[in-house]
């Protein structure tokens, strides 16, 4: 994979790079890898099509930006929670762990389930999407250990993301809601 090219040096060009790795990022997020072409990309930031190629090397660039924008955002929400759970005791922790552990892992309101779930399957067709997510998954789960500690739970987060993960496409493709099914699983989990 090459190299992203280096940040622009006026501030314009570094808003107009930036609005089109946004522009990226919600593409990925709500239509999955196939979506984020040059065209797709400018007409969402309001650029030429042109400006994507002239700060892009390719698509491929395009992609591992936009998916590392997108863990950094599902990694700062971890991060806030696991904050959250650092200001409780054991004992307040343990009681809201598994509320703790969603808000942690799951996509907030502003997404749609399904929609996030199927980017992160389609994801497996683009591996610099793959490569970005992977890199981030270290401190991810840094952070979903954090709220497991505190609240002296003996899972692993491989196991919990696992869980929550599964529990998702389960609901999704059974016609479940998907903070139900996830709810019990981890409730099972830690309870057994």
């Amino acid at each position: 994979m090459t190299k992203p090219l280096a940040k622009p040096k006026s501030l314009k060009a570094q808003i107009t790079r930036t609005s089109l790795v946004l522009a990226a990022a919600a593409l990925l997020s709500e239509r999955g890898p196939e979506a984020v072409t040059y065209r797709k990309v400018a007409e969402w930031a309001g650029a030429a099509s042109s400006s994507v190629g002239y700060y892009f090397d390719s698509v491929t660039d395009l992609l591992y930006e936009a998916g590392c924008y997108n863990i950094e955002l599902w990694i700062a929400r971890a991060e806030k929670v696991a904050q959250t759970a650092d200001a409780m005791d054991e004992a307040e922790c343990r009681e809201r762990v598994v509320s703790l552990l969603m808000d942690a892992c799951l996509p907030d309101d502003t997404v749609t389930m399904s929609a996030h779930y199927a980017q992160l399957i389609a994801s497996a067709e683009a591996p610099a999407v793959t490569e970005a997510y992977r890199k981030g998954r270290e401190a991810l789960d840094a952070a979903v250990d954090r709220i497991l500690v505190r609240a002296s739970v003996n899972l692993t987060p491989a196991v919990v993301v696992a869980l929550v993960d599964g529990g998702a496409v389960k609901a999704i493709s059974e016609g479940y809601e998907v903070r139900d099914i996830v709810r019990s699983l981890l409730e099972a989990a830690i309870n057994r």
